[in-house]
């Protein structure tokens, strides 16, 4: 023994891994053991409805929700034709036409039309890089977060076809990509997140025993290949970073999921073991003390808040502990979003935005968070968590039932108006003022310098004046389906800061499309409200540049005041950049509503005229549109330039 583990440490990685991977497939094409569970299982019911008694929901959701009810039979009767809209590829079918189920193509990006053969070894794929074809397509439709619409439509109508589009689905899936094989058992992320949706999707239909012992023992037995497959193929080195991010997490939080519905695998209590330890260090790890995921991104933070809550409220549930360290760690998390979210109930693009959620009850445009608020309301009974014009929301009945509706509509609203907030660890500044909101991203690139999902934007702002949006992020649009576009969302150019020609903030790799290592150098960053004003200051260092900006909101006229001073040894030439919402026009000095052609707030650059042109916006994975935004030039031999901006109500 002692020679073999002396041979094993001698080889070179890179053949060890060769060998390894070999191995693997041999033993996942020839020798992967058939399941055999106990012939009888009690399904669970933890989360839906609030983990209550299912009968007479429906009179309760017509009551509640009048006006979602065709809406809901509409959305699970495009599921049962299989036609689906994910990632911005627009209604799609995706199975052929016939009386009797047809199966869905489960392994196209059905975007581009490109395939991948489901009998290839999962580590034997190669996505390399196709232009325009991506990876994400299939991922996303085989998360199966479309259950819970089938799930949802059949308690609301007892139409027994949505049972039966489920099992046939479950089955079809089951039978059409065998464990380690084809593009759905790539991303070990997408298989614990696919686990977890076919659990909770499972609550809907339970009632009166519907399915059958078959199809049970069938859906068990792929649920334990999903554990044993996460349990062996942890993300915990994502890509070549070496650092856990949220696919590890997700890999975590999927087997917890697992584990908890399914205490009749042998595995159980062990994999239960495992995961409460690595929920704990991770939260620890990937969030800082001020409340942000680590990731520099505000979409990022949305997801993984929702993969530890949802792992808390079932720990809650089912009677499971989780310490002290976490349960406060998470409720921080909670204040990072209420403070983010703008009047409207949206939050601003920073950092990258792929769409992703973790578990949804309830489609809402990609970027709304305002449900995340009425979560916390409910579960820590906190009305500083219930902003007055926010109701009941649709996702909050299917997550905690009569009794969080109960709860949020006896809390009494926030009385008073959300305060600027400063959040240093992640470099975040958000300006509240009635209807005026700001919000400054001025940190790291996050995962310890590495910036994965990272863009370059520091000193840049988005911007919502009297509740409507001016100036935003231009978003994310793809990852790797198209390199030249991911590089521009996340450049320099592509955020409203200054941008000094031939320069980036951060070097950009053409190689590493989740890699941004920070080189800027964050100088000084604070926000200060003072009885008439509120300052956001900042300054940051790169190259052979110092810029510094200073963003002030004078609160009796309303009126806004930029003002970037920027150092330089070497002669200056520099644009600022401004990007407007794509629901506001430029025009002769003024912002003007798009749909009410009524002027908004007049702009100004202190001894620099603005000229407009287009860009590409993207408020989603996968799509984008046409878009004004505005440059002033800025130029001096060396030495220090200052410029200002006024932005006034019209």
């Amino acid at each position: 023994m002692n020679i073999l583990i002396f041979i094993l440490i001698k080889i070179p990685r890179k053949i060890f891994r060769v060998i390894f991977y070999k191995y693997e497939y041999f033993y996942y094409r020839f020798l992967y053991p058939k399941v055999k569970l106990k012939k009888s299982f009690t399904p669970k019911q933890y989360l839906i409805y609030g983990g209550d008694d299912l009968d007479n929901l429906e009179n309760f959701y017509h009551h509640l929700f009048p006006d979602k009810v065709r809406t809901k039979i509409a959305q699970a009767d495009l599921i049962c034709e299989h036609i689906f809209d994910l990632l911005g590829s627009g209604p799609k079918k995706l199975s052929l036409n016939g009386e009797d189920y047809q199966p869905i193509d489960w392994h196209s990006d059905f975007k581009s039309g490109y395939k991948w053969d489901p009998k290839i070894f999962f580590r034997n794929i190669k996505f390399s890089y196709v232009e325009g074809v991506d990876k994400k397509v299939p991922w996303e439709l085989s998360r199966f977060q479309h259950l819970n619409i089938l799930g949802q439509a059949y308690l609301i109508t007892n139409d027994k076809k949505y049972l039966e589009e489920f099992v046939n689905q479950i089955n079809d899936w089951i039978e059409n990509n065998p464990v380690g094989f084809g593009i759905n058992w790539k991303c070990t992320m997408d298989v614990a997140i696919r686990a977890t949706n076919w659990l909770v999707a499972l609550e809907y239909f339970v009632r009166e025993d519907n399915l059958s012992k078959e199809f049970l023992y069938k859906f068990y037995s792929s649920i334990y290949e999903h554990g044993k497959f996460i349990r062996s193929h942890l993300e915990y080195y994502w890509e070549f970073t070496k650092i856990a991010a949220n696919h590890y997490l997700s890999d975590i939080v999927g087997l917890f999921f697992i584990s908890v519905y399914c205490p009749f695998f042998k595995e159980s209590k062990r994999w239960l073991d495992f995961c409460v330890k690595e929920l704990t260090k991770e939260i620890n790890k990937q969030i800082y003390e001020d409340g942000c995921d680590f990731e520099a991104s505000t979409s990022y933070h949305r997801l993984v808040l929702e993969m530890f809550f949802y792992c808390n409220l079932l720990a809650d549930r089912a009677d499971i502990s989780l310490p002290k360290n976490f349960k406060d760690k998470l409720k921080k998390m909670f204040d990072v979003s209420l403070y983010c979210i703008k009047p409207d109930g949206m939050v601003p693009q920073v950092g990258d935005n792929d769409s992703g959620r973790f578990l949804v009850f309830a489609n809402r445009p990609i970027l709304e968070h305002k449900y995340l608020s009425i979560f916390a309301s409910i579960y820590y009974t906190d009305f500083s968590f219930k902003l007055p014009s926010f109701n009941f929301d649709e996702e909050a009945f299917w997550a905690f039932g009569k009794r969080g509706k109960k709860v949020y509509y006896k809390l009494p609203s926030r009385t008073k108006c959300l305060a600027s907030k400063a959040f240093p660890d992640a470099g975040w500044y958000i300006i509240h003022h009635d209807n005026d909101y700001c919000f400054i991203s001025c940190g790291s690139n996050g995962q310890n310098g590495i910036g994965g999902h990272a863009h370059n934007d520091k000193l840049s702002f988005e911007l919502m004046f009297e509740g409507k949006d001016v100036i935003v992020d231009p978003g994310t649009y793809v990852y790797a389906s198209y390199p030249k576009d991911r590089n521009k969302f996340r450049s320099t150019e592509y955020h409203n800061t200054v941008k000094f020609d031939g320069y980036e903030q951060n070097e950009i790799s053409e190689k590493y499309m989740f890699s941004l290592p920070d080189k800027v150098k964050i100088k000084d960053a604070d926000l200060k409200v003072t009885d008439y004003k509120i300052i956001f200051q900042g300054e940051i260092q790169y190259l052979d540049f110092t810029h510094k900006r200073i963003i002030t909101l004078d609160k009796k006229s309303g009126g806004w005041q930029i003002t970037d001073s920027i150092f330089s040894l070497k002669p200056i030439n520099a644009k600022l950049i401004i990007h407007l919402s794509p629901g506001v026009f430029y025009d002769n000095g003024f912002i003007l509503s798009k749909k009410a052609n009524k002027k908004i707030v007049s702009i100004e650059v202190e001894e620099s005229s603005l000229k407009k042109n287009e860009y590409d916006y993207s408020i989603e994975y996968g799509t984008k549109m046409k878009a004004e935004y505005l440059v002033a030039n800025i130029y001096a031999a060396k030495g220090i330039k200052a410029i200002n901006t006024y932005i006034y109500k019209a």
